[in-house]
C-alpha cells in the first residue's frame, strides 16, 4: 500500500493530535519529520508530515478540515 502526505504541520503537538483523531476514525497514519523538525526547526521548510493510506486519503481530508479548519 502507498503511502501519501495529508498535511504539514509546523509543530510535533498538532501532528499527534490529528494522528489520534484518525486513529479514533479507524485511520493509520505515520508521524514523519519529527525529529528533523527539531533540530532544523530555525530553518524554514522542516515541516512534521503526517501520512496516510492512498485510500483513506479523501477520508482523512475531511477529517483534517473539520479538526484543523484553517490547516
Amino acid at each position: 500500500m502507498k503511502t501519501v502526505i495529508l498535511t504539514t504541520f509546523a509543530n510535533n503537538i498538532e501532528a499527534h493530535m490529528l494522528q489520534d483523531i484518525l486513529k479514533n476514525e479507524g485511520i493509520e497514519s505515520v508521524i514523519q519529520g519529527e525529529i528533523s523538525n527539531q533540530v532544523l526547526s530555525a530553518l524554514q521548510g522542516f515541516g512534521i508530515q503526517v501520512l496516510v493510506f492512498e485510500e483513506d486519503l479523501e477520508r482523512a481530508k475531511a477529517i483534517l478540515k473539520e479538526a484543523f479548519p484553517n490547516q
